[in-house]
């Protein structure tokens, strides 16, 4: 059996070329796999629907609640994402703070919650003297009692309203700070 020039070349190709191919099946399954395993640990880990908690101060007595439609933690991203978020803060035994929003997001590793889309807090919910602050984002940070934007604002008492951008409330010390282009409406009786 006699081998042409051709025969070789034939032959030399494929010896050269099946290393190759079989190379490439390899290393395609693992960037395939490699994928896989990106979106998962991208994707939610976990939901919970209607989901809700409550935190206790060291006395036993209730500090806060928090409830959602729908929580998914995101693992890679460290948060978790709230639809419709609902929170109460108690001070003294009674309700003194509610806030609500469309979307949150919670993050793992800090004391954050960030609210977006018609945010309304109302302090003293359940007094004569209610007032009513509507934003479009507001960052919670709970262990230092401070919730922020930089967004416009507007704030409601009875008939009194007040507007500014940016505003940082410490509801600790029932205080807060308009930053900037600040108006207000004031009746007397």
């Amino acid at each position: 059996m006699l081998f042409t020039r051709s025969k070789i070349r034939i032959t030399l190709a494929i010896a050269l070329l099946v290393p190759l191919f079989f190379y490439w099946v390899i290393n395609s399954e693992s960037h395939v796999n490699e994928a896989v395993n990106q979106q998962i640990t991208h994707g939610v880990d976990y939901f919970m629907k209607q989901a809700s908690t409550k935190k206790f101060n060291i006395k036993g007595e209730l500090e806060r609640t928090l409830s959602t439609t729908e929580l998914n933690h995101f693992p890679q991203d460290k948060h978790s994402t709230l639809a419709d978020p609902r929170i109460n803060l108690m001070s003294d035994k009674r309700l003194s703070l509610t806030v609500r929003s469309q979307y949150g997001i919670a993050f793992d590793e800090e004391d954050r919650l960030d609210l977006d889309e018609q945010v309304v807090v109302t302090h003293n919910p359940l007094s004569d003297d209610v007032s009513v602050l509507n934003t479009s984002t507001l960052t919670l940070h709970e262990s230092q009692g401070i919730a922020k934007t930089e967004s416009p604002v507007e704030i409601t008492q009875q008939k009194n309203i007040t507007t500014a951008t940016g505003m940082i409330i410490n509801y600790k010390t029932n205080t807060s700070d308009l930053l900037s282009d600040v108006k207000g409406t004031f009746y007397v009786k």
